[in-house]
């Protein structure tokens, strides 16, 4: 199984290869949509200091993918 780093530089790698909008719009269902990548990371079990700590490791390669996300959208727009 991959691990959340490795995960969050896949994203990060495939959205700047991205050459148009749509393909970005694909990129972005396969790790933040509701069946994406990600998801598999979600915090669901374990002590709740276990699940604090997952869910806020959760939470930043989310946010991280998110901030990648919104750049690559902005570079392809100033490209047009």
């Amino acid at each position: 199984m991959e691990d959340l780093e490795s995960l969050v530089g896949r994203a990060l790698r495939e959205f700047g290869e991205t050459g148009d909008a749509a393909a970005l719009e694909d990129a972005k269902a396969r790790y933040l949509g509701k069946s994406g990548a990600l998801n598999v990371f979600r915090p669901s079990g374990g002590t709740p200091e276990e699940r604090r700590a997952a869910g806020g490791a959760y939470n930043a390669a989310k946010q991280r993918i998110e901030q990648a996300l919104e750049a690559r959208r902005g570079e392809l727009a100033c490209a047009r």
